[in-house]
């Protein structure tokens, strides 16, 4: 049942009451075949029955149905993109797959992650939660990228380490041996605890984050390489609290091993950083506003 229009769209119900994006085609080839995966369903009906405020007529089109309710917020962030780029770049069969396997792959299942993976993401989701300009910090986050820092924003970086140890992080040699070249390089120390009666989890943090971003799937794309799908937020349920004022130091403050053999590409090793080395107050309150806008 068609429920109203949206752009060449509209908005409907399946029979078994599931919500749907039904996209009108100019035309669809033969043996053309949908994809169900991930929550959702994109169907092919060369000949779908329309019916709208006293209107009947027929034609092809492409059907896309939320088959799981729990990721119906998911599946609306998906809808519109679809629809949005779908308007811009035309509106054929193969254009629509693309986007819809495009999301597939975004929200298909990993699986939950180690402890120690669960919490160096909360860290990073954290630290882009505070940000006044969400989307500048999402363009600055490298961690997805396997990048020497976490964030790298107008020539400075910022290696985020969350751990339920206080001032203990295990660092590689390329995280704190000049990670950003010539510039500015910052390591961010947070201690925290798993707690059952917070609800700072990682799937909470993700939920604002989606929110308030203007490019929702650009962020769920960061978070899929970071190791984090959306189809898999009910794993995440534990709740984390910071127990101190995150410390900040700077990169060349941070123990390291001063030489290894050659041959050796990758170090990774546990580190008790000095609290007599963290940066002063007003240090503290600069990079925040680089990094956040606020203090």
């Amino acid at each position: 049942m068609l429920l109203e229009p949206i752009s060449f769209a509209y908005a409907a119900v399946t029979r078994k009451g599931l919500p749907a994006l039904v996209l009108p085609l100019p035309s669809l080839g033969a043996g053309v075949v949908g994809r169900r995966a991930s929550g959702c369903e994109l169907l092919a009906h060369p000949n779908l029955c329309f019916e709208h405020e006293r209107r009947a007529w027929t034609s092809p089109a492409a059907v896309l149905v939320c088959t799981d309710l729990e990721l119906l917020d998911a599946f609306s962030i998906l809808a519109g993109d679809v629809l949005r780029r779908a308007a811009s770049h035309g509106t054929d069969w193969a254009r629509v797959l693309l986007l819809v396997e495009e999301w597939q792959t975004l929200l298909a299942r990993r699986g939950r992650p180690s402890s120690e993976a669960e919490i160096g993401l909360w860290g990073e989701l954290w630290f882009l939660e505070h940000s006044n300009d969400v989307n500048r910090a999402i363009a600055s986050w490298r961690g997805p990228e396997k990048d020497a820092a976490d964030f790298f924003a107008d020539g400075v970086s910022v290696e985020v380490k969350a751990s339920r140890n206080r001032r203990q992080h295990f660092v590689s040699l390329s995280q704190v041996d000049a990670p950003s070249g010539r510039h500015d390089a910052w390591l961010l120390s947070l201690w925290l605890k798993p707690d059952p009666d917070s609800h700072e989890t990682v799937a909470s943090l993700v939920e604002r984050l989606l929110e308030r971003c203007d490019e929702p799937r650009e962020l769920l794309g960061c978070l899929r390489r970071a190791g984090y799908s959306h189809a898999d937020r009910a794993a995440y349920c534990t709740g984390y609290t910071l127990l101190d004022e995150p410390e900040w130091y700077a990169a060349a403050d941070v123990p390291r091993v001063r030489a290894v053999d050659v041959g050796i590409s990758h170090l990774r090793y546990l580190v008790t950083l000095d609290e007599a080395r963290r940066a002063e107050h007003t240090v503290v309150e600069r990079l925040r506003r680089h990094f956040w806008g606020h203090e």
